[in-house]
């Protein structure tokens, strides 16, 4: 056998496997980056199969062998500039046609000259578009700044592939000029070397696609690609994951403005309280004061009731959280409503507060308030976003109630409900259902509840909204 037929067949059996490796990974949706480059692999194999038959069966050379050849490799090449443009830009379906038809009638005018003038004189018109396409590739992959590929390790490897092949062009025109043309058909030795060289240039730059598309994630794409799902996920992970940094950034700031302000207020209440009190008792020495002594009672609940929300807040963002010890539920319950009632007033939501039993739980109090928290501003989210709600509809219902084992408690809004297609991860990591949300807040309140050894569900209410039942365990 030829030994050039050897040399043909097994980058033939290469090729195949890098182009079923990419079509098969794509899981047969291909981009049109990937359609261009299967194309160029696809006649790349027809250019090598054809001169394989030509190489064992000389008599099959013709006319028309020698044009598929010529349109296919030529083809090929332009299909791998129109594979790398793809990357960063869409290609217009009429730009490929234009190449369609000049190739044709490019690899026409070849074939022509080849009878008319010289059997070698295709060869150096074949030479010359080769350079120019591969030179016109090496450009693109250059000037590619965009969609993170600029740096890319193996987008500079196929760039190295242009130039080497471009070299390889530019012998074979060379050749032309020789004694020793570089023909594809029962070549001589050195021809043959010539060819294994190309062949094993054009296979660098296969797989060197192929490894690209593993570790480039396309931001544009819309569909899963096999090839690189796991960097796609790691990748969408540390976004998430710078996110939810910057929220806990923001929240400490929030956190130790809170402290700060609930500390710098504390003094002037207690100031007020006393100056308050001291009034009311002059006025007392007086007599007959009765109507301005109601005022300043009035005044000093309203500042006791500023003074124990300033005390919440001092709590709830303080440093110590990690104790746990046993706690009325109820009382911190009533704690967490105190920070959240000027919310509910000013939105004009009602709440309702049904208290069964007063248990006791071991636990952290502040943490279980955190979760409270954020629970009571889920339900006005959800509140708000149902339209023409009427007024009475606006509530949330607090029921706390206990079992033999665990404290209940149970938060109902009037909502719009949960749907069912996040109903079973809506507690997990980086989920969410608000187009500014982080997924963060529910995933937290879950750690909070298994860190007490207790548990929390969600489900809808049958006349519509949401149900938030918590369950921790009791004291004893």
């Amino acid at each position: 056998m030829n030994i050039f037929v050897l040399v043909l067949i097994i980058p033939a059996l290469l090729t195949i496997v890098s182009s079923g490796s990419l079509y098969f990974s794509f899981k047969a949706k291909v981009d049109e980056s990937g359609r261009y480059f299967l194309l160029a692999e696809f006649l790349w194999l027809m250019t090598l199969l054809v001169v394989i038959v030509m190489n064992l069966q000389p008599s099959l050379v013709s006319t028309s062998s020698f044009f598929a050849i010529s349109v296919a490799t030529l083809f090929s090449e332009v299909a791998i500039l129109l594979s790398i443009e793809a990357l960063t830009k869409k290609i217009q379906n009429r730009k490929f046609i234009y190449w369609i038809i000049f190739v044709i009638i490019y690899c026409g005018f070849i074939e022509y000259c080849r009878y008319t003038i010289s059997p070698l004189i295709p060869l150096f018109f074949f030479s010359i578009f080769s350079i120019c396409v591969t030179s016109f590739t090496y450009i693109t992959c250059k000037r590619i700044n965009s969609n993170g590929l600029g740096n890319n390790l193996f987008i500079q490897w196929i760039t190295y592939t242009e130039i080497a092949l471009t070299v390889i062009h530019i012998l074979r025109l060379a050749s032309y000029f020789t004694d020793t043309p570089m023909v594809a058909i029962n070549p001589q030795p050195l021809p043959t070397i010539f060819f294994s060289i190309w062949l094993s240039i054009n296979l660098v730059r296969y797989f060197s696609y192929l490894v690209l598309r593993v570790s480039w994630v396309d931001p544009r794409a819309s569909s899963d690609n096999a090839l690189n799902q796991n960097l796609v996920k790691l990748t969408n992970e540390k976004e998430q994951f710078l996110q939810g940094l910057m929220s806990s950034n923001r929240a400490l700031g929030i956190s130790a403005l809170a402290n700060s302000l609930a500390h710098q207020l504390s003094q002037p209440i207690t100031g007020i309280t006393l100056q308050t009190e001291s009034v009311k008792r002059e006025l007392l020495n007086q007599g007959n004061q009765e109507k301005s002594v109601q005022i300043l009672d009035t005044v000093t609940e309203q500042l006791s009731k500023v003074s124990a929300l300033v005390t919440n807040l001092r709590r709830l963002f303080g440093g110590k959280e990690s104790e746990f010890k046993p706690f009325n539920l109820q009382g911190a319950c009533e704690e967490a409503l105190e920070i959240i009632k000027p919310t509910l007033d000013s939105k004009n939501i009602s709440l309702t507060r049904t208290f069964t039993n007063s248990p006791i739980v071991f636990g952290n109090p502040i943490q279980i308030q955190q979760v409270l928290i954020n629970i009571f501003n889920n339900a006005i989210d959800a509140i708000d976003i149902v339209e023409k709600t009427k007024a009475h509809d606006r509530k949330i219902d607090l029921i706390i109630s206990q079992d033999q084992s665990f404290a209940v408690i149970a938060i109902e809004d009037t909502g719009g409900g949960i749907s069912p297609k996040i109903m079973s991860a809506m507690f997990e990591l980086y989920q969410s259902t608000k187009s500014d949300g982080l997924g963060i807040g529910l995933w937290l309140c879950k750690a909070i509840i298994d860190k007490h050894h207790g548990s929390i569900t969600a489900s809808n209410q049958p006349s519509g909204g949401a149900i938030i039942e918590i369950r921790l365990p009791l004291a004893n």
